[in-house]
């Protein structure tokens, strides 16, 4: 999910062979996104308060081609980080951008899990990774777009 003040707007997906092992990169990788870059203007203000557009949250030069092109170089930088076995640098800046509980201590486990800890807990909440990418927390299934 992609939030801006807030405000949903959109999201990304990514796809892979469904036999890909869970130890070796997979032959494919897809990444599919839709974010919602100008408002429609249909609804009053305030109406929907959790939902946004890129134009409405001062935005206003934010076609799509700049958009892509800011999350390619992003994603090329990630992956090239990986690929280097830097993944501890990935996986900070991933973690430094989680909305979190007040007191969560993140992590990721190896298999890409979220870890929180808590004072005072021994063990971990996990947070299926797995289980996160199987159903997006932003895609409205009967529309297909966005949550509203």
């Amino acid at each position: 999910a992609v939030h801006v003040d807030g405000g949903l707007i959109g999201g990304g997906r990514l796809a892979w062979p469904a036999d890909a092992p869970e130890t070796e990169p997979p032959g494919w990788l897809v990444f599919g996104a839709s974010i919602r870059t100008i408002g429609l203007g249909e609804r009053e203000a305030g109406l929907f308060p959790l939902v946004a557009a890129l134009d409405q949250e001062g935005f206003e030069d934010a076609g799509s081609e700049r958009l892509l092109e800011s999350f390619a170089r992003h994603l090329m930088v990630a992956i090239d980080a990986w690929r280097a076995n830097e993944f501890a640098s990935v996986t900070r800046s991933y973690v430094d951008h989680l909305t979190l509980p007040k007191g969560a201590l993140p992590a990721l486990d190896s298999n890409g899990d979220l870890l929180l800890t808590w004072r005072g807990q021994k063990a971990a909440d996990r947070h299926s990774l797995r289980a996160a990418l199987a159903v997006p927390s932003w895609l409205d299934p009967a529309t297909g777009g966005p949550r509203r």
